[in-house]
């Protein structure tokens, strides 16, 4: 079984008051872990008294992003190393933002991934392409590329440690609803395509997450896939009573039910 993951990406919002403000209005509405894991990913300042507020709950604080070195002359970077010593789990890497507006590249974006695996931490690797194209023949030929390219040298046994996600391009940051039938289908190919790399074994146990103008609204039926195993939330994320609905998706379900 594949633990369901919801992620808060807030980007470059909320400052340290903000961020602790925002942990107390949610800490007490948590689901239980062992049927759901929730992580919020901050601005990096806000990383370390938010992991200290949240030390006795289940809660992860999650990286946006690191440097494929863990220490140097690399003014403005992110050790991993040093996340890993805060007690960070999870670091995304390769989000679209970080591709098309710092131009990282495929090599780059699998240097920091051998880099986490190294020390500890676990990447949520992001793949994109345009949502449009995703029905069409040879459409996920670009995620595909990002995946072969940036999985250069993972160890055969490292490749469960490592959470995935799809995000179409053209629902990043836009408001514009995602899509179930494109979110599904993006989702199937992705894990359709590690299982050709790895094996089905290894691509049943992966988790794979869904990304783009995720909200309260379509958050449950994005979850009935059975290939979307979590989400990565953007501007949603950042009211917290849209975020305690989000993370508590599956008691809603169950209370429409009832």
């Amino acid at each position: 079984m594949r633990k369901p993951l919801i992620v808060a990406n807030w980007k470059m919002n909320k400052n340290v008051d903000e961020a602790l403000t925002f942990l107390h209005q949610i800490l007490d509405e948590l689901p239980d872990y062992d049927r759901e894991e929730v992580g919020i990913a901050p601005q990096a300042f806000a990383i370390y008294p938010m992991m200290k507020a949240v030390s006795q709950t289940p809660l992860q604080i999650i990286g946006q992003n690191a440097a494929s070195k863990c220490n140097g002359a690399y003014t403005g970077e992110i050790s991993v190393r040093d996340l890993a010593a805060m007690g960070v789990n999870y670091v995304m890497l390769g989000h679209a933002e970080r591709r098309e507006i710092f131009k990282e590249s495929n090599r780059t974006i699998n240097q920091k991934l051998l880099t986490a695996l190294r020390e500890g931490v676990r990447p949520i690797v992001c793949t994109n392409g345009e949502q449009k194209m995703v029905g069409q023949h040879n459409s996920c030929y670009s995620i595909f590329r990002q995946l072969d390219n940036v999985l250069t040298g993972v160890p055969v046994s490292q490749v469960t440690r490592i959470v995935f996600s799809f995000e179409p391009t053209d629902a990043i940051g836009t408001g514009k609803h995602a899509d179930l039938e494109t979110a599904e289908h993006g989702c199937h190919l992705l894990r359709q395509e590690i299982g050709q790399r790895y094996g089905s074994q290894i691509a049943n146990q992966v988790r794979i997450l869904y990304g783009g103008s995720v909200n309260p609204n379509n958050i449950r039926l994005l979850m009935a896939a059975s290939d979307i195993d979590g989400v990565l939330i953007g501007r949603a994320s950042l009211d917290a009573d849209s975020f305690i609905q989000m993370m508590n998706y599956q008691q809603m379900a169950l209370a429409q039910v009832m």
